[in-house]
């Protein structure tokens, strides 16, 4: 008797939202593709994204406009106009205000996402960079840098602002941690950043990092913090229960925006001089990848499914949108795990709709036999008697984890498996399945998986 488990192992089924002009027709996007560029407003610096993952607001610093984009078609739909030199945004967390630091105003630009209607907010001297807090209640602004302070608007008390002294020369990049118990402060001239307590804004640590620090990210879990320091083409890793540097990871040449992936296992640098993005493995501190993008990168933002990042080039006047892995846990995607650790399944339904030749077949896993072999093939199941025709094969490396991309051919009308065998670490066969139906012309009509239920045979 062999005991043999249907798991619905990591056959990450998708289609990215773009497609690369520069590939043959159908052209779907790999991880770390630039799949679009988009055109916006004169030297575009701050980005950020809606949570629904709908809309992307970038700030035009020469033009005094925010851009609005569609991610769906990364379409320009709407032109804001708000104060002068819009430096940073960031976007409430229930999606309903914009808000937009205005360097040479002295401002803060609140847009009301319903209908683009903007009010005005006065701060200090020159704001740049600003952050919301998890709950909404507070925005902070970096201004009045001369005078080394953070400005507070507290959104429940008709945007009222107090200013509050971070300790450090020429506050710069400021982020909430996730639970909004505290924010960081980079504090550019000093190399340090200050820790706010923020439940009375008061300043509880300091922390020395590189070289003219600006952005800054804290982790999903609010363990870690990155800091891009931008003199020292680094990147200073704090962990937040001690405030102390653990890491220091050097990263492309005049680091300056930072984000990070929403399952944490990445972190994106926006490198200013180098004209690209530095990609970090965030279980091993090191620079996996590295990706082209417009001239002069500045700020870069993830999309909250994980699957889009999107950088603003200041002087090329566009923003690059990178193409990004999926797994189930970031992907906007249906997903089962059959409780086996490392093992999961997720079809996104953006799938549906698209031509089936050309569209990509993403499988992997944590916890398959090292060095076993595995097989990924297609099937009919409109008509059994055809033959299986495996799309790819080979050998798992030797720390088990697998990660392949394969493009599908062209396929009748009819309904198909895509099945995935292999190995797991535990010597128990798998069969891995999902199902896709394509209709008669081309374009697929459905996808599921596999029902997914432990049996003996």
């Amino acid at each position: 008797m062999v005991k043999r488990f249907w798991v619905g192992l990591a056959l990450l089924a998708f289609i990215g939202a773009s497609f690369i002009a520069a590939k043959s027709t159908p052209a779907w996007a790999a991880p770390y593709d630039v799949t679009a560029t988009i055109t916006v407003g004169l030297a575009p610096h701050g980005v950020a994204v809606s949570p629904d993952g709908a809309k992307a607001y970038v700030a035009n610093y020469n033009s005094g406009t925010v851009s609005v984009i569609r991610t769906s078609d990364n379409t320009v739909t709407d032109t804001i106009t708000v104060g002068t030199s819009p430096w940073g945004v960031a976007v409430s967390p229930n999606g309903t205000k914009v808000y937009v630091a205005n360097y040479g105003s002295s401002s803060v630009s609140v847009i009301s996402t319903s209908d683009n209607t903007v009010t005005t907010v006065a701060v200090g001297a020159n704001p740049r960079e600003v952050a919301v807090s998890p709950d909404g209640t507070k925005v902070y602004v970096t201004a009045d840098y001369t005078s080394n302070n953070l400005n507070v608007i507290d959104t429940t008390a008709s945007n009222a602002v107090t200013a509050i002294s971070t300790g450090g020369n020429n506050p710069y990049g400021v982020a909430f941690s996730p639970d909004g118990a505290k924010a960081y402060v980079s504090n550019r001239d000093s190399g340090t950043v200050s820790v706010i307590n923020t439940s009375n804004n008061t300043v509880t640590a300091t922390v020395t990092v590189g070289t003219s620090p600006e952005g800054v990210a804290f982790s999903t879990d609010g363990t870690k913090a990155y800091v891009a320091n931008t003199a020292s083409a680094s990147v200073s890793v704090i962990a937040t229960a001690t405030n102390t540097v653990t890491t220091t990871i050097t990263v492309g040449n005049a680091p300056r925006g930072v984000a990070v992936s929403p399952d944490g296992t990445k972190v994106y640098v926006a490198n200013d001089d180098s004209n690209n993005v530095s990609v970090i493995d965030t279980a091993t501190n090191t620079v996996t990848t590295t990706i082209t993008v417009g001239t002069d990168p500045r700020f870069v933002a993830v999309s909250p499914d994980g699957t889009k990042a999107y950088v603003a080039n200041v002087t090329s006047n566009n923003v690059s949108v990178i193409e990004l892995p999926v797994t189930a846990s970031s992907s906007s995607s249906s997903s089962s795990s059959s409780g086996v650790p490392g093992i999961f399944l997720a079809v996104n339904p953006v799938l549906v709709g698209k031509p089936v030749e050309g569209a990509p077949i993403y499988c992997g896993a944590d916890s398959i036999q090292p060095n076993s072999n595995y097989t990924l093939s297609v099937q009919s199941v409109t008509n059994s008697a055809l033959t299986r025709t495996v799309l790819d094969s080979g050998t798992v490396n030797t720390q088990g984890h697998l990660n392949e991309r394969v493009l599908l051919g062209a396929l009748n009308p009819g309904s198909y498996k895509i099945v995935m065998t292999g190995i797991h670490a535990s010597g128990y066969p798998l069969v891995l399945t999902n199902y896709i139906t394509v209709g008669a012309n081309g374009v697929i009509v459905s996808v599921s998986a596999e029902n997914l239920q432990p049996f003996l045979n």
